[in-house]
């Protein structure tokens, strides 16, 4: 069996470890749970870094914001659906 350890600040342990017990939940046995559904299940999507297409949208609405770049714009419904299919 393997060991893990990790430094975390005493404030968010003693906050977790808190919130855990309302649950009756050990951190010990949540992390080992959290560990297992990664091995089994891979990592939650919630905890994933942005796709290619992800992160291209991204950079063109920070384009759009900074002015480099004008994003197209939709007046109306069928214009907006036209541009999103696009």
């Amino acid at each position: 069996m393997a060991r893990i350890e990790v430094r975390i600040d005493d404030d968010t342990k003693t906050k977790a470890v808190a919130e855990l017990k309302k649950h009756q939940i050990t951190l010990s046995a949540f992390v080992k749970a959290q560990v297992a559904t990664v091995a089994s299940e891979g990592l939650p999507p919630y905890y994933s870094m942005p796709n290619t297409e992800q992160d291209k949208s991204i950079q063109e609405i920070a384009n759009d914001i900074k002015g480099k770049k004008k994003l197209p714009g939709a007046t109306n419904p069928d214009d907006l659906e036209r541009l999103l299919n696009e």
